[in-house]
């Protein structure tokens, strides 16, 4: 099957009729995106002690971060997590994976809002680290403000190798343009297919990898953009 191409309205009907008419769960979804991205990640990690910085965000992006954080500490990587928002924030699958990395003794910490953590890991880390953006997905349609700016901003002059989960966060999906500031990332992890937009962006994707989450064939030839 040649590489598909969807609008952002297309994955959201795709998650939203996987769950409600092929019975499969968001958790299942999450599960194969997440290990996607943490087999991407150990291909960057070439030095040793290998660390990875993963940046989890309050919905499902930040959820498939969360499920990669927990494939690499099981890989022997040592893995720092940093949340977005307060952990109240996170709520359904992303909560639910917070309480397993929780279970699991992974120190997952909230980021402050002058982002003092990011800058300690930053500094203790080294060149061959990696940083797993998972703060915003493909449904983002907003000007990223605040701290989350502030953090993009930081990750992208830290001279890191990033892997954006599934979109570069702060790219719109549509247009492929920055709303306001976006990760430039080295590879991109994009789940199903292409997202409209990556077209014009190859400065923010870098490498795209189309990885398969589970989702039902039919159902990507459905939605697909003709």
């Amino acid at each position: 099957m040649n590489t598909l191409t969807f609008s952002r309205d297309a994955l959201r009907e795709l998650d939203r009729r996987a769950v409600e008419e092929f019975h499969i769960p968001i958790l299942v979804l999450m599960e194969n995106a997440g290990r996607a991205v943490a087999e991407t990640t150990l291909r960057h990690l070439h030095k040793n002690p290998r660390r990875a910085l993963v940046l989890a965000g309050q919905g499902n992006n930040g959820g498939d971060g969360l499920v990669a954080a927990r494939h690499l500490h099981n890989a022997g990587i040592v893995v720092s997590i940093l949340l977005l928002a307060e952990r109240d924030y996170y709520r359904d699958a992303a909560a639910t994976q917070l309480a397993i990395v929780d279970a699991m003794n992974m120190h997952a910490e909230s980021l402050s809002s002058d982002h003092a953590e990011l800058r300690d890991w930053l500094v203790d880390s080294n060149t061959g680290d990696v940083l797993i953006d998972g703060l915003f997905g493909t449904g983002l349609s907003r000007t990223v403000e605040g701290l989350a700016a502030d953090v993009i901003r930081a990750a992208n002059a830290s001279r890191r190798t990033i892997i954006a989960i599934d979109i570069p966060s702060g790219l719109d999906a549509e247009t492929g343009q920055p709303l306001g500031v976006a990760i430039r990332a080295a590879e991109t992890v994009s789940f199903c297919g292409l997202k409209r937009g990556f077209a014009q962006a190859q400065g923010y994707t870098g490498k795209v990898t189309v990885a398969d989450i589970g989702a039902p064939r039919e159902l990507l030839l459905q939605l697909a953009a003709k």
